[in-house]
């Protein structure tokens, strides 16, 4: 049997509003009857006979509303209305057979006893036939989120592998080419009599870029080990992060007029993976300027719970079309933000913090970084990366 599941009769709303109105008409019949009966008395109908069947129905009849209320406020999926009416059709229908039989069986001249029997027939069916489906609707639910867990996890799992051989590729390929590089570069700085001042810093610069491709490959490494299991936050001196991401900045990009508050031994709730976060930040703040010197200015805040952080750019502001998925891992080519600001997320979500886009235009991009204040004596934490909770102070 194939019912219409996208049409009225399976829609959110469709099937609970018919079942709660089934239960209403069956109420205001019974209703009905216990009027005609207290008028005619029982004379028409059996005193004990009625009395009973309307007492057995009243359970069926709050059964039957009560279930169309719960449907609509309930999670159960809409695909499932379908089979709660096949089970309340099939079973009304047997009940009222046998209710029919019955009749049959032990003859009546009187066709309110017929009447008030198939009513108590109905609702029954419906009663009976609504909790079995819902019922049967719930079992199915559950076996679908678990057999969707089961898959994600399998889903899950083959990501992690495919990581893990990605991983490997980086730090076997990358890693020695970095090497190699830095062992040149370190050749030519230190053995080359030669080189005047303006090369020997071109060849200290390429040294200090390898040794930051090099950190880069060990950070991605430490993402993967953290995403489960265990790993552990310390007190981190963001004064001397950005510092140092700063001083990166004018190395990676030519001249950077950068304007700093930056107090001295500000600690926050991090790790070494904290440099990635300011890195990128000031990387994408000098990166999409198309000024000749572009402007940059970084603000710390430190309060009593939280340290803010601003880095504020002189840029052309980002786009409209990837404000609404700025922070999330975009799939598309042509986002100049994406996977940056997505690792940025979830490196700030990783040390309980928060970063947002405080302004954006024609003059300029402004970010913040909340992070946990701490001192410089507090003992590191642990947490367990699949539960999100901290384990145990050491």
């Amino acid at each position: 049997m194939h019912w219409p599941v996208g049409g009225s009769i399976a829609s959110k709303d469709g099937i609970p509003l018919s079942v709660i109105g089934v239960g209403a008409v069956l109420t205001v019949v019974l209703l009905a009857e216990l009027v005609l009966f207290v008028a005619f008395g029982p004379t028409r109908v059996p005193d004990g006979t009625f009395l009973v069947g309307a007492a057995t129905t009243i359970p069926f009849l709050a059964g039957i509303i009560y279930g169309g209320i719960w449907l609509r406020s309930s999670d159960l999926s809409p695909a499932r209305y379908p089979r709660i009416v096949w089970w309340c059709l099939v079973i009304s229908s047997n009940v009222l057979l046998i209710a029919l039989v019955l009749i049959v069986v032990v003859p009546t001249d009187s066709w309110a006893v017929v009447f008030f029997w198939t009513r108590w027939a109905v609702a029954l069916g419906v009663g009976v036939g609504l909790l079995v489906g819902c019922i049967e609707g719930r079992a199915i639910e559950r076996a679908l989120t678990a057999e969707r867990a089961v898959i994600e996890a399998e889903y899950v799992e083959e990501q992690r592998d495919s990581l893990d051989y990605l991983n490997s590729i980086l730090r076997h390929e990358v890693l020695n080419t970095a090497t190699i590089i830095n062992g040149y570069a370190s050749l030519l700085a230190n053995e080359a009599p030669e080189l005047n001042d303006q090369s020997r810093r071109w060849a200290e610069i390429v040294i200090e870029e390898s040794e930051e491709m090099s950190t880069v490959v060990d950070d991605v490494r430490v993402l993967l080990e953290t995403t489960e299991g265990e790993y552990r936050l310390e007190p981190t001196n963001v004064s001397d992060v950005l510092h140092d991401e700063i001083r990166k900045v004018d190395h990676k990009w030519g001249p950077v007029d950068v304007e700093t508050s930056i107090p001295p031994d500000v600690y926050v709730q991090a790790d070494a993976l904290l440099a990635r976060v300011f890195g990128n930040l000031l990387s994408n703040a000098v990166e999409h300027n198309d000024s000749a010197t572009p402007q940059v200015a970084v603000t710390v805040d430190p309060g009593p719970e939280t340290v803010r952080i601003e880095i504020a750019d002189d840029g052309p502001g980002i786009p409209d079309g990837e404000l609404d998925t700025l922070f999330e891992r975009v799939k598309r080519r042509g986002s100049t933000h994406g996977l940056g600001l997505y690792l940025i997320d979830q490196l700030v979500a990783r040390y309980d913090g928060a970063i947002e886009l405080t302004e954006t235009g024609p003059d300029g991009t402004v970010f913040t970084v909340e992070l946990l204040a701490t001192s410089a004596d507090q003992e590191g934490e642990k947490y367990d990366a699949a539960a999100g909770s901290a384990l145990v102070m050491e």
